[in-house]
């Protein structure tokens, strides 16, 4: 796990198997004003999952793709979930991809560590106070099942620390070779080179741990609900239309209401301000949301959000969601020098110079672990999948599991250049797939004189004299598959290199690799995630969808990565992984995985992971919206299991139990999507129904919703028309209802009859 920018998040994992450490238990402690959910991870590696779930989750933290082979018989064992009922089969796929043709799964990446120096095999006190208490894995070798513990018993494992209760990441259970019954690899624990064990990823405390200011309150009428405070609409003295007057509105709130939030206005940093266009009737829409500063640092697990709506052309503050720390106790001033520093992680860890010289600083931020706040440097290394947290103050060091988806008008004398590359436009690369030209989207060329050009969407870009090129003659052109949003890094051999020949007056294609045939597997990878990331970040930019780090980070794409069964997102220095094929998955970059990965990004990048279940739903929905199929990892598994070989179903009738692990958790969100976004389509037409389902679904990611029906009822908010009624208020509801979500009462015509009569009396 790792703390990316401003919340805790965790390894993105794609995967099949049950897991179990990552099963969520709420417990609801009371505080003054409002209930805040405290989060625990709860698990055994034999607790009983269904075939599929994949996790590697915390509370409020990241998210990973992990499956629900739906149809497949489920485990014996924990009541956390039932078995899911059957669903139907997937809905044809656009052109070229067969109406029966369903898709599959996938798990985790390799044990990577530091080079273990032996030399410092004695570590300091520290070390040792957090020698591992379990024996290591041996590789190729499968634990033993251990026998199955009821919620209590994991609920008291978790609840006293003993991670021994929380088990492996996967259900113990093995079939031949080492897979889980589900077929896939387990995940192999990450360990610090000195065999001591990682500790738990820093968290926001909880309230009985720190005092604090937390609330949520929503601006709707209706019942209330636990943890949850209802309170009456409050019009901001803001421009509706400027995302600045609205900051400055409620930084002036904030100030006015300094008992209320705890902070100042000074305190707090703007992740963003975000206004959206309604869509069809809708009202536009603020999201807003703050983080805790102190000294110029962020507080890691703090935030303050709120939603405003323009109802009948004023801002109306509609909802509220807090969590701050008014009284934090923490030295920030940096003691230690950076050498010192370095120093402390090598007797923690047991690094070498070597390891320690491949450390590169990620931000300086406060965190709490271990029982107090601590003001902290961050390290990571490319490629290892743990972060490393020194506090400058006493340095004390810290390391936990870090794993956790151009056009411009053509002038004249110009050379015109399409690029493409051959890949398998849909689904996986398998012994009878597709192979097609693909553009190459976004993609960096280097001119003669130094200066470089980026494709457009379609691959294409055009060359003139205004460039400094000599255009009376053929020029030669280079490029690699990277571009300024991604960049491909093969972990199987050099990433692909393009030369281009321009050819005067005329327009010219080039595809990268015309000879590919289906058993140019790593190749056709390249081309796959190369493509594919960058069309699902091109769909989010088209929509405003993104933010500046977005826009302004080339995320690494690794693929053919010699592992197999999964892929998986880190957090912290953003990567997407992909593995190469093996007997038992095929290789992991592929429309609907890339689409899933990307999704962990976008919810890492636009406010931190909050919420792992959430997370997992979201990389679901910008899969299913993106590509217009509800199968998630189609054909994953090479010998399908239950008479499934994907992962996941958008069409699926999961209910919501916040008890359950988070992959199971996300098909709630997902299924409520996908349902969502088909009623509309057969109540609207598909192209309006499809943009209505996007408006009102999308944008709700700036909200970062604490829970899924939160983020459900966030859908009803985000459906107000300008006059205060609520559109498709009918589907809204009975998407959320078909998985076992009943949304808070909501005013519909009463409120606009309420307002009516308000008005005639000259009381609004």
């Amino acid at each position: 796990m790792m703390i990316n920018t401003g919340r805790a998040s965790l390894a993105v994992l794609l995967a099949l198997s049950p897991l179990s450490a990552a099963a969520n238990v709420r417990v609801a402690p009371v505080t003054a004003g409002a209930v805040r959910p405290v989060v625990m991870p709860v698990g055994s590696a034999a607790a009983s999952m269904r075939l599929a779930p994949l996790t590697l989750s915390a509370p409020d933290l990241g998210g990973s793709l992990r499956a629900s082979l739906v149809g497949a018989p489920a485990f014996t064992g924990s009541p956390l979930a039932a078995a899911p009922s059957a669903i139907s089969a997937p809905a044809p796929r656009t052109a070229g991809v067969a109406a029966d043709a369903p898709r599959a799964g996938v798990v985790a990446p390799a044990e990577a560590r530091f080079q273990a120096n032996p030399a410092l095999s004695g570590v300091a006190e520290e070390a040792a106070a957090y020698a591992a208490d379990e024996a290591p894995a041996v590789a190729g070798v499968a634990a033993a099942p251990a026998a199955p513990r009821s919620l209590l018993g994991r609920l008291m494992g978790a609840l006293t620390g003993n991670r021994s209760q929380v088990g492996d990441l996967f259900d113990a259970s093995r079939g031949k070779g080492g897979l889980s019954n589900t077929g896939l690899m387990p995940q192999r624990p990450a360990s610090l080179p000195n065999g001591s064990r990682l500790d738990d990823e820093p968290s926001a405390p909880s309230a009985e741990e720190v005092p604090g200011v937390r609330f949520q309150t929503w601006g709707i009428e209706g019942e209330r609900r636990s943890g949850v405070t209802f309170e009456s609409r409050r019009e901001l003295a803001a421009d509706p239309s400027s995302e600045s007057s609205v900051e400055t509105a409620l930084r002036g709130l904030i100030d006015a209401e300094g008992s209320r939030y705890g902070v100042r206005s000074a305190d707090l940093q703007t992740v963003h301000v975000r206004r959206f266009t309604g869509h069809a009737g809708q009202a536009d829409t603020f999201f807003a949301l703050f983080r805790q500063v102190k000294d110029g640092l962020v507080v890691h697990g703090t935030d303050l959000a709120f939603v405003i709506k323009v109802l009948d052309g004023k801002p109306i503050l509609v909802s509220q969601d807090a969590t701050l720390f008014p009284e934090l106790d923490v030295n920030t001033q940096q003691v230690l020098t950076d050498e010192q520093i370095m120093e402390r992680i090598a007797q923690r860890t047991g690094a070498t110079p070597a390891d320690l010289a491949r450390l590169e600083f990620v931000e300086q931020k406060i965190v709490y672990s271990r029982g107090r706040w601590h003001a902290v440097k961050l390290y990571m290394a490319d490629g290892l999948p743990f972060m490393i947290a020194v506090n400058v103050a006493d340095g004390t060091v810290f390391a936990w599991d870090n794993r956790t988806g151009l056009e411009k008008a053509e002038p004249a004398a110009a050379t015109t250049a399409v690029l493409k590359g051959k890949a398998v436009d849909a689904g996986p690369i398998l012994k009878d797939s597709k192979i097609t030209e693909v553009p190459l989207p976004y993609l960096s060329v280097k001119l003669p004189n130094g200066k470089t050009v980026v494709t457009d969407k379609n691959g294409r870009f055009t060359a003139d004299a205004s460039m400094g090129l000599d255009l009376s003659q053929e020029v030669v052109l280079t490029a690699e598959l990277a571009g300024p949003y991604a960049k491909i890094e093969d972990q199987q051999g050099k990433t692909p290199s393009i030369s281009i020949r321009l050819i005067p007056g005329q327009e010219v294609t080039v595809v990268v690799n015309p000879d590919s045939t289906l058993s140019d597997e790593r190749l056709l990878a390249d081309i796959n995630a190369f493509h594919k990331v960058n069309m699902s970040l091109g769909f989010l930019r088209e929509r405003k969808l993104t933010t500046a780090a977005m826009d302004n980070y080339q995320i690494p794409v690794r693929t053919n990565i010699n592992d197999e069964c999964n892929a998986y997102y880190t957090p912290g220095r953003p990567t997407l992984n992909f593995f190469r094929s093996s007997k038992n998955c095929v290789n992991s970059a592929y429309d609907t995985v890339a689409e899933h990965e990307n999704g962990h990004y976008w919810d890492d990048k636009t406010g931190g992971i909050k919420n792992g279940g959430l997370s997992e739903g979201w990389g679901d929905i910008l899969s299913m919206f993106r590509l217009n199929n509800p199968v998630i990892g189609e054909h994953f598994l090479k010998v399908a299991r239950g008479g499934v070989d994907y992962i996941r179903h958008g069409e699926n009738d999961y209910q919501y139990n916040q008890y359950d692990e988070v992959h199971d958790q996300g098909q709630a969100w997902g299924g409520f999507a996908w349902r969502l976004r088909k009623m509309l389509i057969a109540k609207l037409g598909y192209e309006q129904g499809a943009a209505v389902a996007e408006a009102l679904v999308l944008p709700t990611m700036f909200a970062k919703a604490r829970t899924i029906p939160d983020a459900m009822a966030q859908v009803l908010v985000n459906a107000m028309s300008n006059e205060g009624t609520i559109l498709h208020e009918k589907e809204i509801r009975a998407a959320a209802k078909a998985h076992g979500v009943t949304l808070p009462a909501a005013p519909g015509r009463i409120t606009q009859l309420v307002r009516w009569t308000l008005r005639s009396l000259g009381l609004e």
